[in-house]
């Protein structure tokens, strides 16, 4: 890792270059496409095959060689690729060192959406305490999982190299960023400044303390919540013991937050091979805010351990053996049998009765999601309101646009015969849920015009159903509405 970063007072060396970027078109859709499509990896293996895709002697190729791969660069490819920008400039303001007789890049460059984004190599793993990691999987689920509406003031607490600041400066008149790591808020405000995100505050110090006592109307954290025995590394390793770094995360976020601000948490936790959830309701519990609990993922200690551990094991396979029993060591005596990954969002809502609700959530599937957040928090609301269930008959409903309603048939004596009915969002979460055939013949009919109570008559009119019967079907349809509302997969409208 490079001791130092670019030097933010050549404005006009990081204007050339970044407009220079964008001539070569350094963006993600180009990258994903000349490199194979999906996560790019950076194991040794993986740095070669990519290299083999990119055409050489092209600029676009050169710099991705330079500032994705970290390869280096012959003087007169560095010419070539740089075009107009002069290399010496960018060698003397910090953005390049010299190495192997050509010039080498000191920080990753990484294009995210219309972001440019600098953060330490990885090609090797973390290479020292003070480390700051790229847009990971976490960032980005993070990112996906956080409500997009304006607000006067936001807070992003382990800023890392600023990409939650970055994305909030958007929606907010302005935003405080913190980090207990020096170097990575140099990274963040070169980052800010390479963006020309201009209303950014950067202020040193642990999680919430460098902002104790202001509040705001959006918190989002992706903390150190790696569950370690090590300290090693400031953006894994929180140094306190199992996931109390994520407990204590969560419980403090709400004093922070003004009257219906959100907060998005990232997380892990400790439970039993039996309850998935273990205490996250606990951590949340008359904090005065309304709490979604997501759950990703659960993983066995060897397989947890094992995952954190890969950069070792590629450097020093006899030293992974040695560290995983350490971690394995660790987890044992505090009785960890599993460790789950997720999320928490809060929203501030004072002087009422608050709810939580607990959902899986998978990955593969997320994307921006910031509308149906706001939409299930709102349906949520409204459903702790009801006294009853069959309140909900006087509800118009209607399927939210973009759901998608997947049927399986298998054909028998040359009819088809129904098996299995699947209704699911195509945005937000992207939940899936399957439908009874009941509930399969019922949803379509939800167009928003009729009252639920309406829709139900008519259904058990044409099943010919008695007034007892009628009663049972209506009974036994409100349980599946209610869940398709929770899901954000109905909506109420106005009929």
């Amino acid at each position: 890792m490079a001791d130092r970063a670019p030097r933010l007072d050549r404005v006009d060396v990081l204007d050339a270059l970044r407009a220079r970027l964008a001539d070569v078109g350094y963006t993600t859709e180009r990258l994903e496409a000349s490199l194979g499509g999906g996560r790019i990896s950076f194991s040794a293996a993986d740095l070669a095959v990519h290299e083999r895709r990119l055409e050489p002697g092209e600029p676009f190729a050169a710099l991705v060689r330079l500032f994705l791969l970290g390869a280096p660069l012959e003087p007169d490819e560095a010419e070539t690729a740089f075009g107009p920008v002069d290399v010496g400039a960018l060698t003397d303001s910090g953005w390049l060192e010299q190495a192997d007789g050509g010039v080498r890049a000191t920080l990753k460059l990484v294009p995210h959406g219309d972001l440019l984004i600098a953060s330490d190599r990885e090609a090797e793993g973390p290479t020292g305490s003070g480390w700051v990691a790229g847009i990971h999987p976490p960032s980005v689920t993070l990112a996906k999982l956080t409500v997009r509406r304006q607000v006067v003031r936001a807070l992003d607490v382990g800023t890392g190299n600023g990409i939650q600041a970055l994305l909030a400066s958007r929606q907010a008149d302005s935003v405080v960023a913190t980090d207990v790591n020096p170097r990575a808020l140099t990274l963040a405000a070169l980052n800010a400044r390479l963006n020309g995100a201009t209303n950014i505050e950067l202020r040193e110090g642990s999680y919430f303390d460098p902002a104790e006592g202001e509040r705001f109307g959006l918190v989002t954290c992706n903390p150190p919540y790696v569950i370690s025995p090590e300290t090693r590394y400031a953006y894994r390793d929180s140094g306190l013991p199992g996931d109390t770094v994520s407990r204590q995360v969560v419980e403090h976020a709400p004093a922070m937050l003004s009257e219906g601000g959100f907060a998005h948490i990232l997380i892990s936790w400790a439970h039993s091979n039996d309850d998935r959830w273990g205490t996250l309701e606990d951590w949340v519990a008359g904090r005065g805010c309304d709490s979604w609990l997501l759950y990703f993922g659960s993983d066995d200690p060897v397989t947890y351990s094992a995952e954190w551990l890969k950069p070792v094991g590629r450097e020093d396979p006899e030293r992974f053996r040695d560290q995983l029993a350490t971690w394995l060591e660790y987890l044992a005596d505090l009785g960890i049998e599993a460790i789950a990954h997720g999320a928490v969002i809060l929203r501030r809502r004072a002087g009422e009765r608050n709810w939580t609700r607990k959902d899986s959530v998978s990955l593969d599937r997320l994307e921006q999601a910031s509308e149906h957040i706001l939409r299930v928090f709102d349906t949520q609301d409204y459903l702790e309101s009801l006294d009853d269930d069959r309140e909900l008959l006087d509800a118009t409903l209607a399927l939210v646009e973009g759901h998608r309603l997947e049927q399986t048939a298998v054909f028998r004596d040359g009819r088809a015969e129904l098996r299995s009915t699947v209704l699911s969002l195509d945005e937000g979460l992207a939940f899936r849920i399957g439908l009874d055939e009941h509930a399969a013949e019922l949803v379509p009919r939800l167009d928003g015009r009729r009252p639920l109570r309406t829709v139900l008559a008519r259904r058990a009119s044409e099943l010919e159903l008695g007034s007892g019967d009628a009663e049972r079907f209506v009974a036994a349809a409100l349980p599946p509405v209610r869940r398709l509302l929770e899901l954000g997969l109905l909506v109420r409208t106005a009929a």
